[in-house]
């Protein structure tokens, strides 16, 4: 191999030039550095926003579900209530029925009929 004859200059505008290098090289990391910090708190600020969102729609998401089952029960008991009252106007359309709800209700009796009341 080869050997290199060249060697460094040691003067004062090599000195000079060799700790502006230094500087800028150091002033470039610092530049960096902030520039790092500034988007890493930009992007924390988006992600703790976003994430607000999140939790909030998570949130209100639950409670429409809650809202949601509520109103099933309530729909459930009020289609059984329906179902229940269909049934009895259903029932007092019927002549036998309604006559035999009159005799025992309300001691309604046919013409020339004797009701008996037995103590239990």
């Amino acid at each position: 191999m080869a050997q290199h004859r060249v060697t460094k200059l040691d003067n004062a505008y090599t000195r000079a030039r060799e700790q502006q290098g230094q500087f800028n090289r150091s002033y470039r990391t610092q530049v960096h550095l902030r520039r790092a910090a500034l988007i890493g708190g930009v992007f924390m600020i988006i992600t703790l926003i976003l994430g607000f969102q999140l939790w909030s729609a998570h949130r209100q998401l639950n409670r429409v579900d809650a809202q949601i089952s509520t109103a099933q029960t309530t729909l459930k008991h009020k289609q059984a209530q329906n179902a229940k009252l269909s049934k009895q106007n259903r029932l007092l359309k019927d002549p036998t029925y309604l006559q035999e709800l009159l005799r025992e209700k309300y001691n309604f009796a046919k013409k020339g009929e004797i009701i008996y009341n037995f103590v239990k």
